[in-house]
Protein backbone atom coordinates (compact mmCIF):
# COMPACT_ATOMS: atom_id res chain seq x y z
CA UNK A 1 0.00 0.00 0.00
CA UNK A 2 1.58 3.29 -1.16
CA UNK A 3 0.24 6.68 -0.02
CA UNK A 4 1.33 10.20 -1.01
CA UNK A 5 0.22 13.36 0.81
CA UNK A 6 0.64 16.51 -1.27
CA UNK A 7 1.56 20.04 -0.16
CA UNK A 8 1.81 23.21 -2.24
CA UNK A 9 4.30 25.95 -1.39
CA UNK A 10 5.14 29.39 -2.77
CA UNK A 11 8.82 29.61 -3.69
CA UNK A 12 8.60 33.42 -3.55
CA UNK A 13 7.98 33.17 0.20
CA UNK A 14 10.70 30.66 1.06
CA UNK A 15 12.92 33.42 2.42
CA UNK A 16 10.20 34.14 5.00
CA UNK A 17 8.92 30.59 5.57
CA UNK A 18 11.62 28.20 4.30
CA UNK A 19 9.62 24.98 4.27
CA UNK A 20 7.82 23.09 1.50
CA UNK A 21 5.65 20.59 3.39
CA UNK A 22 2.49 21.72 5.19
CA UNK A 23 1.90 20.86 8.83
CA UNK A 24 -1.44 19.28 7.90
CA UNK A 25 0.24 16.81 5.55
CA UNK A 26 2.91 16.02 8.13
CA UNK A 27 0.32 15.32 10.85
CA UNK A 28 -1.74 13.09 8.56
CA UNK A 29 1.30 11.13 7.47
CA UNK A 30 2.46 10.71 11.07
CA UNK A 31 -0.96 9.38 12.07
CA UNK A 32 -1.05 6.80 9.27
CA UNK A 33 2.52 5.77 10.02
CA UNK A 34 1.72 5.08 13.67
CA UNK A 35 -1.27 2.86 12.95
CA UNK A 36 -0.04 1.20 9.74
CA UNK A 37 3.77 0.98 9.78
CA UNK A 38 3.55 -1.59 6.99
CA UNK A 39 2.36 1.06 4.49
CA UNK A 40 4.75 3.13 2.39
CA UNK A 41 3.84 6.76 3.09
CA UNK A 42 5.50 9.73 1.41
CA UNK A 43 5.23 13.50 1.72
CA UNK A 44 5.41 15.28 -1.64
CA UNK A 45 5.55 19.06 -2.19
CA UNK A 46 5.07 21.09 -5.39
CA UNK A 47 5.80 24.76 -6.09
CA UNK A 48 2.59 26.62 -6.90
CA UNK A 49 4.58 28.96 -9.17
CA UNK A 50 4.70 27.41 -12.60
CA UNK A 51 2.87 24.33 -11.33
CA UNK A 52 2.67 21.61 -14.00
CA UNK A 53 -0.10 19.16 -13.14
CA UNK A 54 1.00 16.66 -15.78
CA UNK A 55 4.53 16.47 -14.37
CA UNK A 56 3.18 16.25 -10.82
CA UNK A 57 0.76 13.49 -11.78
CA UNK A 58 3.57 11.54 -13.44
CA UNK A 59 5.52 11.68 -10.17
CA UNK A 60 2.50 10.37 -8.23
CA UNK A 61 1.18 7.57 -10.45
CA UNK A 62 2.87 4.79 -8.51
CA UNK A 63 0.79 5.54 -5.40
CA UNK A 64 -2.45 3.79 -4.43
CA UNK A 65 -3.79 6.83 -2.53
CA UNK A 66 -3.03 10.51 -3.16
CA UNK A 67 -4.22 13.20 -0.75
CA UNK A 68 -4.52 16.85 -1.86
CA UNK A 69 -5.28 19.97 0.23
CA UNK A 70 -8.49 22.03 0.12
CA UNK A 71 -7.68 25.63 1.00
CA UNK A 72 -8.85 28.71 -0.91
CA UNK A 73 -5.35 29.14 -2.37
CA UNK A 74 -4.82 25.46 -3.30
CA UNK A 75 -8.17 24.37 -4.73
CA UNK A 76 -7.43 25.20 -8.36
CA UNK A 77 -4.15 23.27 -8.37
CA UNK A 78 -5.59 20.38 -6.35
CA UNK A 79 -8.45 20.00 -8.81
CA UNK A 80 -6.10 20.14 -11.81
CA UNK A 81 -3.87 17.47 -10.26
CA UNK A 82 -6.86 15.27 -9.36
CA UNK A 83 -8.22 15.58 -12.90
CA UNK A 84 -4.85 14.59 -14.38
CA UNK A 85 -4.51 11.55 -12.09
CA UNK A 86 -8.12 10.47 -12.64
CA UNK A 87 -7.46 10.24 -16.39
CA UNK A 88 -4.76 7.55 -15.98
CA UNK A 89 -5.60 3.90 -16.77
CA UNK A 90 -5.35 2.83 -13.11
CA UNK A 91 -5.98 5.98 -11.07
CA UNK A 92 -5.18 6.14 -7.36
CA UNK A 93 -7.81 6.83 -4.75
CA UNK A 94 -7.93 10.64 -4.68
CA UNK A 95 -8.73 12.21 -1.30
CA UNK A 96 -9.24 15.96 -0.85
CA UNK A 97 -9.31 17.41 2.67
CA UNK A 98 -9.17 20.80 4.32
CA UNK A 99 -11.43 23.65 5.48
CA UNK A 100 -12.91 24.33 2.03
CA UNK A 101 -14.54 20.91 1.78
CA UNK A 102 -17.37 22.09 4.03
CA UNK A 103 -18.71 24.57 1.47
CA UNK A 104 -16.80 24.33 -1.84
CA UNK A 105 -18.30 23.44 -5.21
CA UNK A 106 -17.45 19.81 -5.83
CA UNK A 107 -19.78 18.36 -8.45
CA UNK A 108 -17.42 19.27 -11.31
CA UNK A 109 -14.59 17.23 -9.77
CA UNK A 110 -14.02 13.64 -10.87
CA UNK A 111 -16.67 11.34 -9.43
CA UNK A 112 -13.94 9.17 -7.94
CA UNK A 113 -12.55 11.88 -5.65
CA UNK A 114 -13.48 11.58 -1.97
CA UNK A 115 -13.79 14.76 0.13
CA UNK A 116 -13.16 14.75 3.89
CA UNK A 117 -14.68 17.25 6.33
CA UNK A 118 -13.27 18.16 9.71
CA UNK A 119 -10.12 16.66 11.19
CA UNK A 120 -8.75 14.29 8.62
CA UNK A 121 -6.70 11.70 10.47
CA UNK A 122 -9.33 9.06 11.22
CA UNK A 123 -11.40 9.40 7.99
CA UNK A 124 -8.24 9.28 5.86
CA UNK A 125 -7.08 6.12 7.61
CA UNK A 126 -10.49 4.52 7.02
CA UNK A 127 -10.38 5.41 3.32
CA UNK A 128 -6.87 4.01 2.96
CA UNK A 129 -7.96 0.79 4.66
CA UNK A 130 -10.83 0.44 2.19
CA UNK A 131 -8.43 0.90 -0.70
CA UNK A 132 -6.05 -1.67 0.76
CA UNK A 133 -8.89 -4.21 0.78
CA UNK A 134 -10.26 -3.28 -2.65
CA UNK A 135 -8.04 -1.66 -5.30
CA UNK A 136 -11.14 -0.42 -7.14
CA UNK A 137 -12.49 1.51 -4.13
CA UNK A 138 -13.11 5.22 -4.79
CA UNK A 139 -15.80 7.86 -4.33
CA UNK A 140 -18.31 5.87 -6.39
CA UNK A 141 -18.35 3.21 -3.64
CA UNK A 142 -19.56 5.53 -0.87
CA UNK A 143 -23.00 4.61 0.40
CA UNK A 144 -25.66 7.00 1.65
CA UNK A 145 -25.73 5.46 5.14
CA UNK A 146 -21.96 5.55 5.62
CA UNK A 147 -21.07 6.80 9.14
CA UNK A 148 -18.05 8.86 8.04
CA UNK A 149 -17.58 12.63 7.34
CA UNK A 150 -16.76 11.92 3.70
CA UNK A 151 -18.63 12.57 0.46
CA UNK A 152 -18.16 12.55 -3.31
CA UNK A 153 -20.05 13.38 -6.49
CA UNK A 154 -21.89 10.12 -5.80
CA UNK A 155 -22.69 10.75 -2.13
CA UNK A 156 -24.30 14.06 -1.21
CA UNK A 157 -22.38 16.27 1.23
CA UNK A 158 -25.47 16.79 3.38
CA UNK A 159 -25.35 13.11 4.34
CA UNK A 160 -21.80 13.55 5.66
CA UNK A 161 -22.33 16.72 7.72
CA UNK A 162 -23.72 14.96 10.79
CA UNK A 163 -20.53 12.90 11.10
CA UNK A 164 -18.31 16.02 10.88
CA UNK A 165 -19.70 17.49 14.13
CA UNK A 166 -16.85 17.34 16.68
CA UNK A 167 -17.43 15.47 19.93
CA UNK A 168 -16.89 17.92 22.81
CA UNK A 169 -16.03 15.03 25.10
CA UNK A 170 -12.91 14.26 23.05
CA UNK A 171 -10.32 16.89 23.92
CA UNK A 172 -7.18 14.98 22.91
CA UNK A 173 -6.07 15.34 19.31
CA UNK A 174 -5.32 12.22 17.25
CA UNK A 175 -1.62 11.55 17.72
CA UNK A 176 0.68 9.93 15.21
CA UNK A 177 4.38 9.19 15.43
CA UNK A 178 6.45 12.09 16.75
CA UNK A 179 7.22 14.72 14.12
CA UNK A 180 10.91 14.65 13.07
CA UNK A 181 11.51 11.43 15.00
CA UNK A 182 13.06 8.23 13.59
CA UNK A 183 9.70 6.83 12.45
CA UNK A 184 8.75 10.10 10.75
CA UNK A 185 11.89 10.85 8.74
CA UNK A 186 11.59 7.96 6.20
CA UNK A 187 8.40 9.59 4.88
CA UNK A 188 10.58 12.43 3.55
CA UNK A 189 12.73 10.06 1.48
CA UNK A 190 11.50 11.27 -1.93
CA UNK A 191 11.21 14.94 -0.95
CA UNK A 192 13.65 15.83 1.85
CA UNK A 193 13.15 18.78 4.17
CA UNK A 194 16.40 20.75 4.43
CA UNK A 195 15.45 23.68 6.63
CA UNK A 196 15.89 25.18 10.09
CA UNK A 197 12.23 26.32 10.15
CA UNK A 198 8.95 24.48 10.60
CA UNK A 199 5.27 25.03 11.30
CA UNK A 200 4.17 23.51 14.60
CA UNK A 201 1.05 23.08 16.74
CA UNK A 202 0.13 21.94 20.22
CA UNK A 203 -3.64 22.71 20.07
CA UNK A 204 -6.50 23.17 17.60
CA UNK A 205 -9.75 25.08 17.83
CA UNK A 206 -10.68 28.16 19.84
CA UNK A 207 -12.89 29.08 22.78
CA UNK A 208 -13.80 32.45 21.23
CA UNK A 209 -16.47 32.83 18.55
CA UNK A 210 -15.27 35.75 16.38
CA UNK A 211 -17.61 35.51 13.41
CA UNK A 212 -14.95 36.07 10.72
CA UNK A 213 -12.61 33.30 11.92
CA UNK A 214 -12.28 29.86 10.33
CA UNK A 215 -10.96 28.29 13.55
CA UNK A 216 -14.53 28.20 14.84
CA UNK A 217 -15.23 25.00 12.88
CA UNK A 218 -13.75 23.36 16.00
CA UNK A 219 -15.63 25.47 18.59
CA UNK A 220 -13.47 24.43 21.53
CA UNK A 221 -9.79 23.71 21.92
CA UNK A 222 -8.30 20.23 21.82
CA UNK A 223 -4.67 19.44 22.54
CA UNK A 224 -1.79 17.03 22.20
CA UNK A 225 -0.52 15.45 25.42
CA UNK A 226 2.36 17.40 26.94
CA UNK A 227 4.75 14.45 26.95
CA UNK A 228 4.10 14.09 23.21
CA UNK A 229 4.85 17.80 22.70
CA UNK A 230 7.99 17.42 24.79
CA UNK A 231 9.30 14.62 22.55
CA UNK A 232 8.62 16.66 19.43
CA UNK A 233 10.44 19.69 20.84
CA UNK A 234 13.49 17.50 21.46
CA UNK A 235 13.21 16.09 17.91
CA UNK A 236 13.09 19.59 16.42
CA UNK A 237 16.06 20.71 18.48
CA UNK A 238 18.12 17.66 17.51
CA UNK A 239 17.26 18.05 13.83
CA UNK A 240 18.55 21.63 13.80
CA UNK A 241 15.23 23.47 13.77
CA UNK A 242 15.93 26.94 15.10
CA UNK A 243 12.69 28.79 14.30
CA UNK A 244 9.07 27.67 14.45
CA UNK A 245 5.69 29.22 13.74
CA UNK A 246 3.29 27.90 16.37
CA UNK A 247 -0.09 27.93 14.63
CA UNK A 248 -2.25 27.25 17.69
CA UNK A 249 -5.17 29.72 17.29
CA UNK A 250 -4.14 30.91 20.74
CA UNK A 251 -0.81 29.80 22.17
CA UNK A 252 -1.42 26.55 24.04
CA UNK A 253 -5.22 26.78 23.77
CA UNK A 254 -5.63 28.45 27.17
CA UNK A 255 -3.44 30.67 29.31
CA UNK A 256 -2.14 28.06 31.78
CA UNK A 257 -1.21 25.61 29.05
CA UNK A 258 0.41 28.37 26.99
CA UNK A 259 2.77 29.06 29.87
CA UNK A 260 3.54 25.34 30.16
CA UNK A 261 4.38 25.13 26.46
CA UNK A 262 6.75 28.09 26.65
CA UNK A 263 8.47 26.66 29.72
CA UNK A 264 9.02 23.40 27.84
CA UNK A 265 10.81 25.32 25.10
CA UNK A 266 12.81 27.26 27.70
CA UNK A 267 13.98 24.03 29.32
CA UNK A 268 14.45 21.79 26.30
CA UNK A 269 15.25 24.04 23.34
CA UNK A 270 15.99 27.64 24.32
CA UNK A 271 17.76 28.12 20.98
CA UNK A 272 14.48 27.77 19.02
CA UNK A 273 12.87 31.13 18.20
CA UNK A 274 9.08 31.08 18.43
CA UNK A 275 6.43 32.96 16.46
CA UNK A 276 2.96 32.38 17.89
CA UNK A 277 -0.59 33.70 18.02
CA UNK A 278 -1.82 35.20 21.27
CA UNK A 279 -5.16 36.57 22.40
CA UNK A 280 -4.34 39.82 24.30
CA UNK A 281 -6.92 39.01 26.97
CA UNK A 282 -4.84 35.94 27.92
CA UNK A 283 -2.00 38.10 29.22
CA UNK A 284 -1.23 38.62 32.89
CA UNK A 285 1.94 39.50 34.79
CA UNK A 286 3.06 35.88 34.96
CA UNK A 287 2.53 35.31 31.24
CA UNK A 288 4.51 38.44 30.38
CA UNK A 289 7.38 37.25 32.61
CA UNK A 290 7.36 33.86 30.88
CA UNK A 291 7.41 35.57 27.47
CA UNK A 292 10.34 37.76 28.53
CA UNK A 293 12.32 34.64 29.47
CA UNK A 294 11.44 32.80 26.24
CA UNK A 295 13.11 33.07 22.84
CA UNK A 296 10.15 34.84 21.22
CA UNK A 297 10.77 35.75 17.60
CA UNK A 298 7.36 37.39 17.25
CA UNK A 299 4.05 37.32 19.11
CA UNK A 300 1.05 37.94 16.85
CA UNK A 301 -2.06 39.46 18.41
CA UNK A 302 -5.24 40.22 16.50
CA UNK A 303 -6.83 43.47 17.61
CA UNK A 304 -8.82 43.64 14.32
CA UNK A 305 -10.65 46.91 15.15
CA UNK A 306 -11.48 49.37 17.91
CA UNK A 307 -14.59 50.67 16.15
CA UNK A 308 -17.63 50.25 18.44
CA UNK A 309 -19.88 50.27 15.36
CA UNK A 310 -18.57 46.84 14.34
CA UNK A 311 -21.01 44.26 15.76
CA UNK A 312 -19.78 42.49 18.88
CA UNK A 313 -20.27 39.08 17.27
CA UNK A 314 -17.57 40.00 14.75
CA UNK A 315 -14.92 40.79 17.32
CA UNK A 316 -15.36 41.57 21.00
CA UNK A 317 -12.29 43.11 22.66
CA UNK A 318 -11.78 43.64 26.38
CA UNK A 319 -9.98 46.97 26.13
CA UNK A 320 -9.54 47.40 29.88
CA UNK A 321 -7.47 44.22 30.05
CA UNK A 322 -5.69 45.00 26.78
CA UNK A 323 -4.52 48.37 28.12
CA UNK A 324 -3.53 46.85 31.43
CA UNK A 325 -1.00 44.39 30.00
CA UNK A 326 -0.28 44.80 26.28
CA UNK A 327 1.78 48.03 26.49
CA UNK A 328 4.15 46.23 28.89
CA UNK A 329 5.22 43.85 26.10
CA UNK A 330 7.15 46.56 24.27
CA UNK A 331 8.49 48.01 27.51
CA UNK A 332 9.97 44.63 28.45
CA UNK A 333 11.37 43.85 25.03
CA UNK A 334 8.89 41.22 23.79
CA UNK A 335 8.64 41.59 19.97
CA UNK A 336 5.00 41.56 19.01
CA UNK A 337 2.86 42.27 15.97
CA UNK A 338 -0.56 43.91 16.05
CA UNK A 339 -2.97 42.70 13.37
CA UNK A 340 -5.98 44.63 12.07
CA UNK A 341 -8.65 43.65 9.55
CA UNK A 342 -9.79 46.08 6.85
CA UNK A 343 -13.41 45.83 5.78
CA UNK A 344 -15.30 44.59 8.82
CA UNK A 345 -19.00 45.45 8.50
CA UNK A 346 -19.74 48.57 10.52
CA UNK A 347 -16.26 49.98 9.98
CA UNK A 348 -15.33 52.93 7.77
CA UNK A 349 -12.32 55.15 7.10
CA UNK A 350 -12.76 57.12 10.34
CA UNK A 351 -12.95 53.90 12.36
CA UNK A 352 -9.91 52.45 10.58
CA UNK A 353 -7.85 55.58 11.27
CA UNK A 354 -8.74 55.43 14.95
CA UNK A 355 -7.90 51.71 15.15
CA UNK A 356 -4.46 52.44 13.67
CA UNK A 357 -3.93 55.46 15.92
CA UNK A 358 -4.85 53.50 19.05
CA UNK A 359 -2.66 50.58 18.04
CA UNK A 360 0.44 52.64 17.17
CA UNK A 361 0.28 55.27 19.92
CA UNK A 362 -1.31 53.39 22.82
CA UNK A 363 -0.17 49.79 22.37
CA UNK A 364 3.25 50.49 20.76
CA UNK A 365 3.77 47.18 18.92
CA UNK A 366 6.99 46.28 17.12
CA UNK A 367 5.02 46.06 13.87
CA UNK A 368 1.48 46.59 12.61
CA UNK A 369 -0.05 44.48 9.85
CA UNK A 370 -3.44 44.82 8.19
CA UNK A 371 -5.39 42.22 6.24
CA UNK A 372 -8.21 42.28 3.72
CA UNK A 373 -11.36 40.74 5.21
CA UNK A 374 -12.30 37.39 3.63
CA UNK A 375 -15.75 35.83 3.99
CA UNK A 376 -14.79 32.29 5.01
CA UNK A 377 -17.48 29.68 4.34
CA UNK A 378 -19.05 28.12 7.44
CA UNK A 379 -18.48 31.28 9.53
CA UNK A 380 -21.15 33.63 10.88
CA UNK A 381 -19.70 36.43 8.77
CA UNK A 382 -20.29 34.39 5.61
CA UNK A 383 -24.00 34.38 6.41
CA UNK A 384 -24.03 38.18 5.92
CA UNK A 385 -22.95 37.80 2.29
CA UNK A 386 -25.38 39.60 -0.08
CA UNK A 387 -27.99 40.07 2.69
CA UNK A 388 -28.54 43.66 1.53
CA UNK A 389 -32.07 43.82 2.98
CA UNK A 390 -30.67 43.60 6.51
CA UNK A 391 -28.94 46.24 8.64
CA UNK A 392 -25.53 44.54 8.42
CA UNK A 393 -24.32 42.97 5.17
CA UNK A 394 -21.25 42.39 3.03
CA UNK A 395 -20.44 41.72 -0.62
CA UNK A 396 -17.37 39.85 -1.85
CA UNK A 397 -15.46 39.10 -5.04
CA UNK A 398 -14.81 35.69 -6.61
CA UNK A 399 -12.06 34.97 -4.07
CA UNK A 400 -14.46 35.88 -1.23
CA UNK A 401 -12.54 39.05 -0.36
CA UNK A 402 -15.05 41.60 0.90
CA UNK A 403 -15.50 44.57 -1.45
CA UNK A 404 -18.33 46.53 0.17
CA UNK A 405 -20.66 46.44 3.15
CA UNK A 406 -23.52 48.22 4.85
CA UNK A 407 -21.04 50.84 6.12
CA UNK A 408 -18.82 51.54 3.05
CA UNK A 409 -18.97 51.24 -0.72
CA UNK A 410 -16.43 49.74 -3.15
CA UNK A 411 -14.56 53.01 -3.73
CA UNK A 412 -14.30 53.63 0.01
CA UNK A 413 -13.06 50.06 0.54
CA UNK A 414 -10.23 50.59 -1.96
CA UNK A 415 -9.26 53.80 -0.18
CA UNK A 416 -9.26 51.99 3.18
CA UNK A 417 -7.03 49.24 1.79
CA UNK A 418 -4.56 51.75 0.34
CA UNK A 419 -4.52 53.79 3.54
CA UNK A 420 -3.97 50.77 5.81
CA UNK A 421 -1.21 49.43 3.56
CA UNK A 422 0.52 52.81 3.52
CA UNK A 423 0.33 53.36 7.29
CA UNK A 424 1.48 49.89 8.32
CA UNK A 425 4.37 49.77 5.83
CA UNK A 426 5.54 53.27 6.79
CA UNK A 427 5.50 52.23 10.44
CA UNK A 428 7.71 49.26 9.52
CA UNK A 429 9.97 51.48 7.37
CA UNK A 430 10.42 53.93 10.24
CA UNK A 431 11.29 51.26 12.78
CA UNK A 432 13.77 49.69 10.37
CA UNK A 433 15.29 53.14 9.93
CA UNK A 434 15.98 53.56 13.62
CA UNK A 435 12.80 55.21 14.94
CA UNK A 436 11.71 52.96 17.84
CA UNK A 437 8.26 54.46 18.42
CA UNK A 438 6.92 56.30 15.37
CA UNK A 439 4.00 58.59 16.11
CA UNK A 440 0.72 58.05 14.32
CA UNK A 441 0.18 61.75 13.61
CA UNK A 442 3.47 61.97 11.71
CA UNK A 443 2.79 58.77 9.76
CA UNK A 444 -0.77 59.84 8.99
CA UNK A 445 0.38 63.22 7.70
CA UNK A 446 2.94 61.68 5.33
CA UNK A 447 0.49 59.03 4.10
CA UNK A 448 -2.12 61.68 3.42
CA UNK A 449 0.41 63.69 1.39
CA UNK A 450 1.34 60.70 -0.77
CA UNK A 451 -2.19 59.36 -1.29
CA UNK A 452 -3.55 62.77 -2.32
CA UNK A 453 -0.69 63.56 -4.70
CA UNK A 454 -1.90 63.57 -8.31
CA UNK A 455 1.56 62.47 -9.47
CA UNK A 456 1.65 59.47 -7.13
CA UNK A 457 -2.05 58.53 -7.06
CA UNK A 458 -1.86 55.41 -9.27
CA UNK A 459 1.56 54.15 -8.18
CA UNK A 460 0.76 54.60 -4.48
CA UNK A 461 -2.49 52.65 -4.66
CA UNK A 462 -0.87 49.88 -6.69
CA UNK A 463 1.84 49.54 -4.04
CA UNK A 464 -0.25 49.90 -0.91
CA UNK A 465 -3.65 48.29 -1.65
CA UNK A 466 -2.35 44.68 -1.44
CA UNK A 467 -1.15 45.59 2.09
CA UNK A 468 2.14 43.77 1.52
CA UNK A 469 4.83 44.98 3.89
CA UNK A 470 7.54 44.27 1.31
CA UNK A 471 5.82 46.18 -1.50
CA UNK A 472 4.86 49.01 0.80
CA UNK A 473 8.30 49.55 2.31
CA UNK A 474 9.86 49.34 -1.17
CA UNK A 475 7.50 52.14 -2.24
CA UNK A 476 8.61 54.33 0.66
CA UNK A 477 12.25 53.68 -0.22
CA UNK A 478 11.62 54.53 -3.87
CA UNK A 479 10.06 57.82 -2.74
CA UNK A 480 13.27 58.58 -0.87
CA UNK A 481 11.46 58.79 2.41
CA UNK A 482 13.88 59.24 5.33
CA UNK A 483 12.52 57.66 8.55
CA UNK A 484 14.32 60.17 10.76
CA UNK A 485 11.80 62.77 9.59
CA UNK A 486 9.20 61.03 11.72
CA UNK A 487 9.68 62.34 15.23
CA UNK A 488 9.65 60.24 18.37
Amino acid sequence: MKIALVSFFDSARLSEYPITHSLGAMRLAAYLRRNHPEWEIRLRAFDERGFDEAAAAAALRRFDVVGVPAYIWTLERSQALARELAATPSPPLLVCGGPETRAMDYLDWSGGVVFVMGQGEEPLQWLCEQRAQDQAFDGHALTEDLAQPVYSAGRDRVRAYRYAVPDRRVRLLPQGVDLFGPEFLPMLADDPMDTDFTWYETARGCIYDCSFCGHNTLPFFATFELDFVEREIVNMRDRGIRRIFLIDPILGGKAARGKEILRLFQRLAPEIGISAYMRPEFLDEEFISVLVDTNVHELLMGLQTTNPSVPKHVRGNQFEKIMRFVPHLAERGVPWRAELIVGLPGDDMAGLRESLRFTIDELRPWSVHSYHLTAIPETKLFELLDQVDTDTWIKADGRLRVVSSSSYNEVEMREMLAYAGAVTSLHTHCRAGGVPQPRFADIDREVERVLTSSDLWTAARTAFMPMSQDRGTEMWRSLGYVPARVTV
